[in-house]
């Protein structure tokens, strides 16, 4: 009599961090995620035969995937989505495991309820997200008097002209993320620059273009307070797909303060700070 040896197929299930994320490998279906680009974390204990698993249910826009306990780095990546989500309770696993012994499903985290509320300190009212801090017009028209600014200006909510006797200056607003690094939300910019006379030809010919992709090299024309002169920086200008403004990205090797913060983060506090003294100065950029 011959036996037939089965070997059951080993079952690989593991979550590994990345630089700004992580990575589900379950069973050799592979799902990246950005810590950034969490929607929502639900919490739940699931029924086995003979033990209770908690598990994380964890979706953005368009993947939902969950993890589970038994999954090989599950408390690496524990410790790390608790740093990145402090409002998260440190003991929810704890909590789920409690009898009764069913599914005990709780929601964790959820953008549209408790992403990074901001407590506006002129209004005093919570918001339920950072508000984009937004220049109206460039440094270079805000310098004029009133007067040069109706003889020489030309000014909507995209495109600005200042037409002097011997030339004319051009500019476009554009859209600024700078990175924030103990939380998952970014503080985003409204910024202008100056193009060069066919770059800025070619973006007014193409703004309702929703397929033009392209960039254009300009300098950065508003003035953010914490950095004193940020004038004449630098900067890749990036349009996109659809409808949004372009995306500036400043030239990494430019020496200024600005630019080391954009490349390497600022803290969670700083941009607080940032939001409520723009709200407080709101008009007079």
């Amino acid at each position: 009599m011959f036996w037939r040896k089965w070997i059951k197929k080993k079952q690989i299930e593991t979550v590994d961090l990345t630089e700004n994320g992580f990575v589900i490998d379950s069973n050799g279906e592979v799902t990246q995620f950005e810590w950034n680009e969490i929607n929502q974390l639900t919490g739940f204990k699931a029924d086995r035969l003979t033990i209770d698993e908690i598990c994380l249910k964890i979706k953005a826009e368009n993947k939902t995937v969950i993890a589970t306990e038994h999954f090989i780095g599950w408390r690496n990546f524990m410790t790390e989505l608790l740093n990145k989500f402090p409002e998260i309770d440190t003991y929810w696993e704890v909590t789920i495991a409690q009898p009764p012994f069913k599914r005990n499903e709780t929601t964790l985290f959820s953008k549209t309820k408790n992403k990074n509320d901001f407590k506006c300190v002129e209004c005093g009212q919570v918001h339920p997200e950072w508000p984009a801090l937004a220049f109206m017009s460039p440094a270079n028209y805000n310098f004029l008097s009133d007067q040069d600014k109706s003889a020489l200006g030309k000014l909507s909510s995209d495109f600005c002209e200042i037409h002097y006797e011997d030339q004319i200056d051009r500019f476009i607003k554009g859209t600024l993320t700078q990175k924030v690094n103990d939380t998952c939300e970014n503080l985003d910019y409204g910024l202008w620059v100056s193009l060069s006379e066919e770059n800025y030809s070619d973006y007014n010919l193409n703004f309702n273009n929703e397929n033009h992709e392209t960039k254009y090299f300009g300098w950065l024309c508003s003035n953010i307070p914490e950095y004193g002169d940020t004038l004449s920086i630098p900067c890749d200008v990036m349009t996109k797909k659809g409808d949004s403004r372009p995306e500036i990205i400043p030239h990494q090797d430019f020496d200024h303060p600005f630019v080391i913060d954009y490349y390497n983060g600022i803290t969670k506090t700083e941009a607080e700070k940032r939001i409520n003294e723009m709200i407080k100065n709101l008009g007079q950029q």
